[in-house]
């Protein structure tokens, strides 16, 4: 037999004692936190704080109150509120003074488990309101301090409702609590206090709020599935494809990732009847073993750095054929620190001014820094063009081409990167021997190379999302795809057609971005995942434009100014899109690009609250105008008959109505449960609250008690037993 001591543990008067303090801190913890708002309720907030502490001290000082008082608090404080509505030009402040008053009065009244809910809504309201109308630290700590006393006011409410066991208590051992000594009480805390549980319950406390905060702080910032980066590393394989530096060898297998890379809405989607190139990056230079961007480029980027909120992209006056009205883009953090252009654009817009990167010429705009949370930008006077006008590459070119390479030229845009590819003699002469094979031996333009070298390459390699490349020496790994019969992805493909058109003496680039989405069936945006993640190439024609080439199988072959597609973009309606379109409904109420619609909508909020609080006002007087005419006219038996029999019907009415409430009331309560509902009991109850009241103490009592919790074989008659309670509450009354 165990001889170890059970562990002792608060009585029931003593852990009401301490639920009455735990909701007293609650009450002042949401209390405080209006002290944050700029509202005229601080005078009100201290004499409220002052009260709840002087009953927190004192618990004993409600139950000397008359009972009169506590029947005319609620009334008050209605009557409180109709005049500071009546007197207040706004709504928000007068409901927040309304909470107060509340929160008072269920603070400092004996409650029972349903007023302890109320006054944990009641100060959570208050909470709410604060945190949305403020962002200081200081709430943030009085957020945590209230959570703490929530939790443990629950815990106690839930440890109380267990213990009770079910014996009758009369009013005078219910409030027993209230003359508990604070001495013996704090003894009793500190002899059956568990001080290993209370640290580890603190040390979960505050695991759970740092592990909160941080999350607050990560996810917003970063999507979780792209944060699982080194699974690339050490299997080799790709969730998008997507670089600003290609390496061939490094990722062989393309895995489908469905995770949404952005969003792009619309004003007017009627005219989008293709599939949009979403242009990222160029990847200008050939390096063994793959294409980067080069460092001139990034320097043209660095050296174009300006602060800046717009950005003027095409000259103001050209005729282009615009689609798609204002286009908004939302782009989730870790895409890209490029931003996605769909093709020649009038006006840039972001929120802020921000550092941004641009180069003409190349089409290019990026952000300093890569975004680590959702980044959003508009586009006015979008052409969906596939060809890109570079007025400046021919001069360039030959001023590259007539002047000898300076030591300053790696940090400077150099045109003759766009002519480099893979160098030694094994790779030139496959190369050449391919050339050959596309071009028959002639010369060809640029737009004749482009299509029979895609449509080489399309014979030649399939479409797969695995790449197994030729083993051999000598030559690089692309030089050894193209001459093998292997499948490839489209980073394959493209750099192949760079390589070929650089080869045949053809300018030409590699580009990375995004190709298609799905527009939503029930918002007019674009959704492009990750999985959109695309290569295709630019080669120049010899004039002073670039134009797309996409060789991929499925792909646009080629795409000039002339050679647009004109299928209409498919839609897609189920509830996967009508759930992800509420995420853009969110976007649109967040995300402004223009101060001054902000600023109309706070004055908007605050003409409607203003206008609200004058029009009740103005109703108020005019009911107070004809009240105070209504009593001014002449007074006479008849006129005050008329009145009393008004007012006696009025109030016979209400009587009518409360009474045919309560009986609707107490019939939908038996439907609803009739196992629980008992009318007997109920009245029972009723009479026992209105005695305890007068601190009646009788055999009347006791048979009351017995209808309410005994059993029904020990019941007296009801209807004796209610007479004789209504003849000794009007004998207290005499």
């Amino acid at each position: 037999m165990s001889t170890a001591a059970k562990p002792r543990q608060l009585n029931l008067d003593e852990l009401l004692l301490l639920k009455w303090l735990l909701g007293g801190a609650l009450a002042l913890v949401s209390l405080w936190t209006v002290f944050f708002l700029d509202i005229e309720a601080l005078g009100l907030v201290g004499v409220a704080g002052a009260v709840i502490i002087a009953v927190l001290v004192w618990p004993q000082l409600p139950g000397r109150l008359p009972p009169l008082i506590w029947k005319l608090s609620v009334p008050a404080i209605v009557i409180a509120m109709a005049a500071d509505l009546y007197f207040s030009p706004d709504t928000l402040p007068v409901l927040i003074r309304l909470a107060i008053l509340l929160v008072l009065y269920r603070a400092v009244a004996y409650r029972r488990k349903r007023e302890d809910l109320q006054l944990l809504v009641l100060g959570l309201f208050l909470i709410v309101v604060a945190g949305v109308l403020t962002v200081s630290l200081g709430f943030a700590f009085l957020l945590l301090l209230f959570t703490a006393c929530a939790l443990g006011f629950l815990f106690i409410i839930n440890l109380i409702e267990a213990s009770g066991t079910g014996a009758v208590r009369t009013a005078e051992a219910e409030t027993a609590w209230t003359r508990l000594g604070w001495r013996n009480f704090i003894g009793r805390l500190r002899a059956v206090a568990d001080w290993r549980l209370l640290v580890f319950a603190s040390v979960l406390f505050t695991t759970v709020v740092v592990m909160s905060g941080l999350l607050f702080l990560v996810i917003p910032r970063f999507e979780v599935a792209s944060g699982f980066f080194l699974d690339r590393y050490i299997t080799r394989k790709s969730r998008s494809g997507f670089s600003d530096t290609v390496k061939f060898g490094d990722v062989t297998e393309l895995l489908r990732d469905d995770g949404v890379a952005m969003r792009v809405d619309f004003t007017d989607a009627s005219g989008i009847r293709e599939e949009p190139y979403w242009r990222l990056v160029v990847l200008d230079e050939y390096a063994p073993g793959g294409f980067k961007v080069s460092a001139g480029l990034k320097g043209e980027l660095l050296r174009g750095q300006r602060i800046m909120q717009q950005l003027r992209g095409r000259p103001i006056g050209r005729k282009v054929n615009e689609v798609g009205g204002v286009w908004t883009f939302y782009v989730e953090p870790g895409v890209s620190r490029f931003l996605p252009l769909p093709g020649s654009y009038g006006l840039l817009r972001l929120r802020d001014p921000v550092p941004l990167q641009t180069s003409p010429g190349n089409r290019l705009v990026a952000l300093r820094t890569e975004s680590m949370t959702m980044s959003a930008f508009q586009l006015d006077e979008v052409e969906l063009t596939p060809t890109l006008t570079d007025a400046r590459f021919p001069q360039l070119l030959r001023q590259a081409q007539s002047d000898p390479p300076r030591i300053d030229d790696a940090f400077r845009y150099d045109p003759r990167l766009t002519l480099r590819g893979p160098e030694g003699p094994a790779n030139e002469a496959v190369l050449r021997r391919i050339v050959s094979e596309v071009t028959g031996g002639a010369t060809l333009p640029a737009e004749e190379f482009s299509r029979r070298a895609t449509a080489w390459l399309r014979a030649r390699h399939a479409y797969a999302l695995s790449v197994k490349i030729p083993k051999g020496e000598g030559t690089d790994d692309i030089v050894r795809w193209l001459d093998s019969n292997e499948p490839g992805f489209c980073e394959y493909f493209a750099a192949g057609f760079t390589v070929l058109a650089r080869a045949a003496g053809h300018p030409a680039r590699m580009v990375v971005g995004f190709h298609g989405g799905v527009l939503n069936g029930f918002e007019n945006y674009f959704m492009v995942k990750n999985s959109n993640a695309h290569a295709w190439a630019e080669i120049y024609d010899g004039k002073a434009a670039w134009f797309r080439a996409d060789p991929t199988p499925g792909g646009a072959a080629v795409t000039t100014q002339n050679n647009v597609g004109g299928v209409q973009q498919e839609q897609d309606s189920s509830w996967s899109a009508r759930v992800d379109s509420l995420r853009v409904l969110w976007y649109r109420r967040i995300v402004n690009f223009d101060s001054r619609q902000q600023v109309q909508m706070i004055e908007q909020m605050k003409t409607f609250t203003t206008d609200s609080g004058s029009a009740m006002k103005a109703q108020l007087e005019e009911i107070s105008k004809r009240l105070k005419a209504w009593l001014a006219q002449p007074w006479n038996a008849a006129r005050l008959g008329r009145s009393l029999g008004l007012g006696a019907g009025v109030a016979a009415l209400g009587w009518l109505l409360w009474r045919l409430t309560g009986q609707g009331w107490s019939r939908w309560r038996q439907w609803r449960r009739p196992a629980e509902y008992d009318p007997v009991r109920r009245t029972a109850g009723v009479w026992l609250g209105r005695l305890r009241q007068r601190e009646i103490r009788s055999e009347v009592v006791a048979e009351l008690q017995r209808l309410r919790y005994g059993r029904r074989e020990t019941w007296p008659e009801p209807r004796a037993v209610f007479r004789r309670a209504r003849m000794a509450r009007r004998g207290v009354k005499r």
